[in-house]
């Protein structure tokens, strides 16, 4: 591992020598170097960079992302898919960790959003379980537990450290846009127990997990990306619902949790709770007594870019108590955001010793996550190796998925038997599709396929792969079918509550994911190798 001096502070480099002399004379061990010591004599620049995560422009390190990281010095890095199309995401991971340590001399978090399910950046080279809403049906912790150990010992392999995981938003609103099947329940104590065995499981395999989005982005119809969401909630009804989940993660140790952008008037906050110093500050740190990491979610999104300038919320962010700031651009906003963190710790309005306090707790969660190591005096970027751990949960991880694949599937009717739909020897099923991936599982289990509905002559029995047509579409589609005497079924691989709303009165199967495994064993069910579960709680709406 090639060491890079740190970047110190010219004034302070006489200082700094004077307390390691000190140090030597007092027989410390040789690893003496504390956090505290390195964020102390951090350069400006380095340091207010370590408490920004922001994107890179490709998936190579190339001249354009070495000038980046050179100046903007971050202290993180966010991945998304476009980051992984050209080539080894091991590879690019050990390559901008090489750079960090050359311009920077602090290696990176490296984060992502791999929640499972629909939301995965990773789409090559790691195991796609279902997601959070899937796991939620089964609501077994044991095996979140053993999933998120899995999916956490394959994204530190992969060269990342932090994933943006899990989803602690309860299900409460079933027309949010943003995140239904993300969330693990409608009920807040099945989000906490499953979210708190997800975060046990990741950070097992010295994986950070990321709490997200406090104080909670389940009640609302809007998304953030788009708007600022606004939740009309008292405090006792949101401490009976959205804290309960965040609660338990800090009580099971997470290690880092993500804001949310949105407004509870009812409480006399009106800006995001992002930088709300009473949610941040007064309710998370004082009454919650959470001391890890605080990061905002991207300051990118409409629910801050639509109403603040991104150096403006930033310093609103930081002084109202978070730690990290989250940018998903690498270019003119994150240069905004350094020049008015940079003012502001010059004007003292963030206070210089509250900075450095805050990149300690930094370096202290890489140490801790053996993201970097300090041996006599020098950093060291740490190279993650999963051993013999590695092996055994690589060997676990295709049955494991299997499992909770088959278990989450939920077959929803008012009256049709699930039996009707299952075929007999001389009566094929029929699936109509134009996806092909689809198509490929359903023709490996003998079922016809079409793409027209002109084809559906003389069929008895329809899958109807529900993610392929509108609302329209289908309402056409149902109509033909019964006049065809044919007997229908919609297949739900996303979000069900919208087809729960239209198509209530016709049975539906539901995976929740449309992962390969997730659509494998939906294709299996309807082969009538399994039956799946008869309804769900968080299922049951009116119209």
């Amino acid at each position: 591992m090639k060491w890079i001096a740190m970047k110190i502070k010219p004034m302070t480099a006489v200082s700094l020598l004077l307390v390691l002399v000190q140090l030597i004379g007092c027989k410390q061990p040789k690893d003496y170097i504390t956090a505290g010591k390195i964020a102390s004599g951090l350069a400006n620049d380095v340091l207010l960079g370590q408490m920004l995560i922001i994107a890179l422009p490709s998936g190579v390190v190339d001249d354009k992302t070495i000038a980046i990281i050179k100046k903007y010095k971050p202290g993180g890095v966010i991945i998304f898919g476009y980051n992984l199309t050209d080539g080894s995401c091991k590879t690019f991971c050990n390559d901008l960790q090489n750079i960090a340590m050359e311009h920077i001399g602090i290696p990176l978090f490296i984060a992502i959003d791999q929640e499972g399910g629909r939301v995965k950046r990773i789409q090559n080279g790691v195991t796609q379980f279902p997601g959070n809403f899937a796991l939620g049906v089964i609501n077994n912790p044991s095996k979140v537990y053993r999933m998120a150990q899995i999916v956490g010992m394959q994204l530190r392999i992969a060269g990342i450290n932090m994933n943006f995981a899990p989803v602690l938003d309860v299900n409460n609103n079933f027309n949010n846009p943003v995140i239904n099947i993300r969330s693990f329940s409608c009920i807040p104590q099945v989000c906490a127990n499953l979210g708190a065995a997800y975060i046990q499981g990741l950070q097992q395999s010295r994986c950070i997990a990321v709490a997200k989005h406090f104080p909670g982005h389940g009640d609302t119809y809007q998304d953030s990306h788009i708007t600022l969401p606004v939740i009309n909630k008292t405090h006792a009804s949101l401490n009976k619902t959205e804290f309960v989940p965040f609660k338990k993660a800090i009580s099971s140790g997470v290690e880092c949790i993500m804001t949310a952008h949105i407004a509870f008037p009812q409480l006399g906050i009106v800006k995001p709770a992002t930088m709300s110093e009473y949610f941040l500050n007064h309710l998370l740190r004082k009454k919650m007594k959470f001391d890890g990491l605080i990061i905002t979610d991207d300051l990118e999104m409409k629910g801050i870019s639509g109403y603040y300038s991104q150096g403006t919320a930033a310093v609103a962010s930081v002084k109202a108590g978070a730690d990290i700031v989250l940018i998903s651009s690498y270019e003119d906003h994150v240069q905004d955001i350094i020049n008015s963190l940079s003012n502001a710790m010059v004007k003292n309005e963030v206070s210089k010793d509250n900075i450095v306090s805050t990149v300690k707790k930094i370096i202290e969660v890489k140490m801790r996550y053996g993201i970097m190591t300090i041996k006599k005096n020098k950093i060291y970027n740490s190279n993650f190796n999963g051993g013999d751990s590695y092996l055994e949960m690589m060997q676990q991880a295709d049955t494991l998925n299997t499992e909770l694949s088959r278990e989450s599937i939920v077959y929803h009717s008012k009256n049709d038997d699930f039996t009707t739909f299952i075929p007999a020897e001389n009566r094929k099923a029929t699936i109509l599709t134009t996806d092909k991936e689809v198509e490929d599982i359903f023709k490996a289990i003998n079922a016809d396929v079409i793409h027209s509905i002109q084809l559906l002559k003389n069929k008895k029995i329809l899958f109807i792969d529900s993610g392929c047509y509108t609302t329209k579409q289908l309402q056409s589609i149902i109509k033909t079918a019964k006049q065809n005497d044919c007997n229908t079924l919609l297949l739900v691989t996303g979000n069900p509550y919208p087809y729960l709303k239209e198509f209530g009165e016709y049975p539906l199967l539901m995976s929740f994911s449309d992962t390969h495994e997730s659509l494998h064993q939906m294709a299996l069910c309807l082969s009538g190798e399994f039956t799946p579960k008869s309804s769900h709680p968080c299922l049951m709406i009116d119209k």
